[in-house]
């Protein structure tokens, strides 16, 4: 009977220890409210921190580089000036004629060299280098009315872009045309309407790129068929139909540089009085350096001629005398120079006298106000592994570069 008792008491208190504790509880709560009634509301609290996304959020600005940056030179031979020494990416995307391959865009390695990648450029840039030539074939890869195609266009640009990131002063040029930018003496208009047709696209495309980014009118072209007075004539004529072309095309291009390849861009056969520029304060003239050609071109086999060394009193001399020219013609009467490409070959050459004559030629541009653009079609710079192919001609010339 007791212990019966004593359980319905233990049942008592353990109902009333539950009862304190849920009154507890409300009290609690109604405490906790109360508190809060002055307090700011807590969707205001989390809106004035970090507001809710909305359904399209707000794009965050970024800022915009100017792809037309100016170039500080009041006249185009402190433009020049500026250039420093440059390199030619020969025999990549001027390859042509390759009638083997199916594949239009296969044209860039088709003549040796690998595809052009950013890191190429990179280094060039590394190396001292500030302007990048970039020659172009633009024939094999039209539609059949003329329009340039569309992945050859993208390609090119992507190398162009490269350059821009690097700030490289770029020469962008059509280049092996010859086949029919030579018909050119014999039916004019036919030539100028396709020349007009692929440069409204270049210019279109590449009309808003910075000022660093120069046209140049076309590569080593001549008319022997005319004779050189007659010839040089005729270029010229097209160097102006070129100029006038770029300045009425639009965007950034009435500001543009351009670049007007001498006749055949042989320096004895441009300095004539026959050979004239458009009156124009943006515009250079464009000659290459490959004298002598028994040298700088030629092998044991050549029927014409061929020279092991080079370096000789009268070497220096005929140098000097081209530049003389150069200087005579142009640069006295305000019209600036650039050797879009000078270059001698490996084959069959004497190293000490092809380094020699590389350095000769550089220091020559440079004293005479001239931009110097070295030809490398492969044999200077190696394109897999990033180095010289002549350590010796590459510090000669990182040399010169620096100072």
């Amino acid at each position: 009977m007791t212990e019966n008792v004593k359980i319905e008491d233990e049942k008592g208190d353990s109902s009333m220890k539950k009862i304190v504790i849920v009154m507890l509880l409300i009290l609690m709560l109604l405490e906790g409210c109360s508190s809060t009634e002055s307090a700011e509301p807590i969707e205001n609290s989390v809106n004035n921190s970090t507001p809710e996304p909305t359904a399209t959020p707000t794009p965050i600005p970024t800022p915009t580089p100017d792809r037309f940056d100016v170039v500080d030179a009041a006249t185009a031979q402190e433009y020049v000036n500026q250039m420093g020494f440059g390199w030619n990416l020969g025999n990549s995307l001027d390859s042509y004629n390759c009638t083997w391959l199916s594949d239009h865009m296969a044209y860039e390695t088709a003549w040796g060299n690998p595809k052009v990648v950013q890191k190429l450029i990179t280094y060039i840039k590394s190396e001292g280098f500030d302007t990048i030539r970039i020659p172009v074939s633009w024939e094999d890869h039209l539609e059949s009315d003329g329009t340039i195609k569309a992945d050859w266009m993208d390609r090119v640009q992507e190398v162009v872009d490269w350059c821009v990131e690097e700030d490289l002063f770029i020469i962008l040029n059509i280049h092996h045309e010859g086949d029919w930018l030579l018909k050119a003496s014999t039916d004019y208009e036919g030539t100028m309407e396709l020349y007009k047709k692929i440069w409204n696209q270049i210019a279109g495309e590449f009309g808003d790129y910075n000022e660093k980014l120069i046209f140049e009118s076309m590569n080593e072209i001549g008319f022997d068929d005319l004779g050189t007075e007659k010839g040089c004539e005729l270029i010229s004529k097209i160097n102006a139909e070129f100029v006038e072309l770029i300045r009425n095309s639009g965007k950034r291009n009435g500001e543009r540089y351009l670049l007007l390849a001498g006749y055949w861009t042989d320096i004895d056969r441009t300095c004539t009085d026959e050979y004239t520029v458009p009156e124009d304060d943006r515009i250079m003239v464009s000659v290459h350096y490959y004298s002598p050609s028994t040298f700088a071109i030629a092998d044991k086999t050549s029927t014409w001629g061929y020279r092991e060394t080079w370096g000789t009193e009268e070497d220096f001399k005929e140098m000097k005398n081209l530049f003389e020219k150069l200087k005579k013609k142009f640069i006295d009467n305000g019209i600036p120079v650039i050797v879009g490409e000078y270059g001698a070959a490996v084959k069959d050459k004497d190293e000490a006298s092809r380094i020699l004559w590389f350095e000769s030629v550089a220091k020559s541009c440079v004293e005479y106000g001239c931009c110097p653009v070295m030809w490398d079609n492969g044999e200077v710079i190696n394109r897999y592994a990033y180095t010289w192919k002549t350590e010796e001609l590459g510090e000669v010339m990182r040399s010169l570069m620096s100072e």
